[in-house]
C-alpha cells in the first residue's frame, strides 16, 4: 500500500480551511480575516506590521493588503504608519473587532480540545513535528 503523506496533508489542510471559512461566514468574514484577528489579538502588546502578517501566514504583500483593506471597510482593523518606520504600516484591532475576538478564541479552543480528545499529547507532538518539517520545505 502506497503512503502519500503530502496528499493527506493537503486534503486535511483544505478541509480545515473550508470548515474555518464556513464558521467565519456566520460573522460575514472569511477564515483568513478571522485568522488575522486571532493573530492581532495574540500580539496586541506589540506593534504588528503588515509585513509580520505576510510572514506569519506565508502570503504575498498584495494578498495581505487586500485582506486588510476589506477588514478596514468593516471597521475591524486600522492601519497607520509604524512608530519605528513610517514607511511600514502598523495594524491593530478596532473596538468593533473585540466582540469577534472572543468568538474566534472560543472556536480555536474548541478545535484544539477536539484534537486533544482524539489524540495523545505524544501523538500531537509528532504531528506538529511533521507539520514544522513541511512548513520549512523550500522549492
Amino acid at each position: 500500500m502506497k503512503q502519500d503523506t503530502a496528499r493527506h496533508l493537503k486534503i486535511a489542510a483544505r478541509n480545515l480551511t473550508h470548515n474555518f471559512d464556513l464558521f467565519a461566514q456566520h460573522y460575514q468574514l472569511t477564515g483568513a480575516q478571522m485568522s488575522f484577528i486571532d493573530y492581532l489579538n495574540d500580539h496586541c502588546d506589540t506593534e504588528v506590521l503588515q509585513r509580520d502578517l505576510e510572514q506569519e501566514f506565508n502570503i504575498q504583500r498584495s494578498t495581505a493588503t487586500l485582506i486588510l483593506q476589506r477588514m478596514e471597510k468593516k471597521s475591524l482593523v486600522k492601519r497607520q504608519p509604524a512608530k519605528q518606520d513610517a514607511r511600514q504600516r502598523a495594524v491593530s484591532l478596532t473596538d468593533q473587532s473585540q466582540a469577534i475576538v472572543t468568538v474566534v478564541q472560543n472556536y480555536m479552543q474548541q478545535q484544539q480540545q477536539k484534537l486533544e480528545y482524539n489524540f495523545s499529547t505524544a501523538e500531537i507532538a509528532i504531528f506538529e513535528k511533521i507539520l514544522r518539517y513541511y512548513q520549512q520545505q523550500e522549492n
